[in-house]
């Protein structure tokens, strides 16, 4: 990772556009109650984990920095990826 700011920027990034993917299959399903309420959840999943994320940046673990900081750092990136990949395949079941 080559800096917090840009990890920071991935993130902001990257849950932004997985919360415009839910809300553009929120307009597309307005009608069907049931997936209105998970996309609805998606998005709070969504903007809970850019802050608790940004939250672990701003006020890290000392005993996991003091271990190896590259690795805390690539753990968070990678917590990232994980969550973002998992709602954009809950998404997809959804059209399926």
């Amino acid at each position: 990772m080559a800096s917090k700011k840009n990890l920071k920027k991935d993130i902001n990034y990257l849950t932004q556009e997985v919360a415009e993917t839910c809300f553009l299959h929120l307009h597309l399903n307005q009608d069907k109650e049931e997936k209105v309420k998970e996309i609805d959840a998606m998005v709070h999943e969504v903007v809970d984990l850019r802050n608790d994320l940004m939250e672990k940046i701003n006020k890290p673990d000392e005993d996991a920095l003091k271990k190896s900081a590259k690795a805390y750092y690539k753990g968070i990136f990678q917590q990232m990826i994980d969550k973002v990949d998992d709602t954009f395949e809950r998404l997809d079941k959804m059209d399926a």
